[in-house]
């Protein structure tokens, strides 16, 4: 009767998560002119590379100190003075989760309900910076890696 609808409807659900949290990937800054080879830029001696610390909200238009990098490109080699892969960009973090319930219909038949949550706590993943010292906006971030949070349901017959 009324107690085995409500039994199947409140046993019996499945929960599904993915976390990811991981820092920043590295990345160079660079000095790009028009069509030259890709250099490095180079490093100002006795400049600190970060002027600001805290959240990547916090820092959208001055990621790293660009007072630290020369905004001129030069022909001393194609690397520049500053190293390859010389600073950090933003963290990122993703919650997903899912749940899903099976309701039998019959022995061979069944309804399979799902809903699934795509960062949840609707984090904002920020990209890397504008890393082109040469460039207007260098330091700069003004993209994101993934999208907002979105939250579908699926309803499925199975026979």
């Amino acid at each position: 009767g009324d107690s085995n609808v409500l039994g199947q409807a409140v046993n019996g659900w499945g929960a599904t998560t993915i976390a990811t949290f991981q820092s920043g990937s590295p990345f160079s800054v660079t000095c790009i002119v028009g069509s030259s080879l890709y250099n490095r830029a180079d490093i100002v001696p006795g400049v600190p590379l970060t002027t600001t610390s805290g959240s990547a909200e916090g820092r959208l238009g001055n990621y790293y100190n660009t007072a630290a990098f020369k905004n001129t490109c030069t022909n001393t080699a194609p690397y520049g003075t500053s190293s390859r892969n010389l600073l950090r960009g933003p963290g990122q973090k993703n919650v997903d989760l899912s749940f899903t319930k099976k309701f039998l219909m019959s022995e061979d038949r069944n309804v399979e309900f799902r809903s699934e949550f795509f960062n949840l706590f609707n984090f904002a993943n920020f990209a890397n910076p504008n890393n082109n010292q040469a460039a207007l906006g260098a330091g700069t971030i003004t993209a994101t890696n993934a999208g907002p949070r979105v939250i579908q349901f699926a309803l499925k017959l199975n026979y």
